[in-house]
């Protein structure tokens, strides 16, 4: 942390002053931190793992959106796949950051933040199996009826071997990444922490950033180019197809939207942050405009 260079914002206008003193208590702190799977070697020597309370510090920040996360719903412990975004948001971030069980931070500014790991691997397996065990179902319906039985079976087996396959392929990924690739991670940069050169500038967008990295991790990689005119690098990579994909982008902006509308335990100014952040992300992180904004 000595290394970084950062601006500490308006805490009243980031919401963080509003936040901060709901992180401030152990019991919280003792659930987030494994819930999360906060490494502990990238949170020291100024990062705040011995100052949690410190706003000003990127612990706190991060620590502020997970709280928004966990109780912006008025019934926040109904978390049911079933319910909306508002609701299931903590815990799909939870879900999946514990699958990698390492949280970092990092001086960077090339991003806000990074995935690492065998994501779009585990991607193509689930698709490719899944597609092509359509495909053959659907061809068996042509077939005649005493013969489909064979076209059936065939699609079983094909789903078999592919699954395996892709087993294997995601094994092979995964010890890659636990031993010279790195570790299959999600590292939060300074501009996560700090609006400064583009970077976040409120706890509700950072909750969005914390769902959006869960969602690479639910092996959902971006797949298109930023459109003409984005502020995220027109023609750059990093943009979602379009709406339909439920990208990382997707799901950023939806559980924005959600916040926007119906967030509680919150303030109204974090309520039209959220709001803005999300309309940013339906001009600007889709190839195919959505064709919608945030009313």
């Amino acid at each position: 942390m000595a290394d970084c260079t950062y601006r500490v914002p308006d805490l009243e206008a980031s919401g963080d002053s509003f936040y901060g003193p709901r992180i401030c208590h152990q019991p919280f702190i003792n659930w987030a931190w494994p819930q999360h799977g906060f490494n502990n070697d990238y949170w020291q020597d100024g990062w705040g793992y011995d100052d949690v309370c410190n706003v000003r510090k990127p612990l706190a920040r991060c620590l502020n959106a997970m709280w928004l996360l966990a109780y912006s719903a008025e019934d926040f412990r109904n978390d049911g796949w079933n319910t909306n975004a508002l609701q299931w948001g903590s815990r799909y971030v939870r879900q999946q950051f514990m699958y990698y069980d390492d949280l970092r931070a990092s001086c960077g500014t090339d991003a806000v933040a990074t995935t690492s790991g065998c994501q779009q691997v585990r991607q193509w397996n689930a698709w490719r199996c899944t597609q092509g065990y359509k495909e053959t179902k659907r061809e068996c319906r042509s077939w005649f009826f005493l013969f489909a039985w064979i076209c059936h079976l065939w699609a079983e087996v094909k789903r078999f071997v592919c699954t395996a396959f892709g087993w294997v392929t995601e094994t092979f990924c995964s010890l890659y990444y636990g031993t010279v690739g790195g570790g299959q991670n999600v590292t939060l940069k300074m501009p996560f922490f700090y609006p400064a050169g583009g970077g976040l500038s409120d706890v509700a967008s950072r909750a969005g950033t914390l769902i959006h990295e869960a969602r690479h991790i639910g092996n959902k990689p971006h797949n298109a180019q930023f459109p003409a005119g984005s502020i995220f690098g027109a023609g750059g990579d990093g943009a979602d197809s379009h709406w339909g994909y439920e990208g990382a982008w997707m799901f950023d902006a939806l559980y924005l939207w959600w916040f926007s509308a119906r967030g509680t335990r919150t303030t109204i100014a974090m309520r039209q942050a959220a709001k803005q952040r999300a309309n940013v992300i339906l001009t600007n992180a889709f190839a195919t405009s959505p064709g919608f904004l945030v009313p």
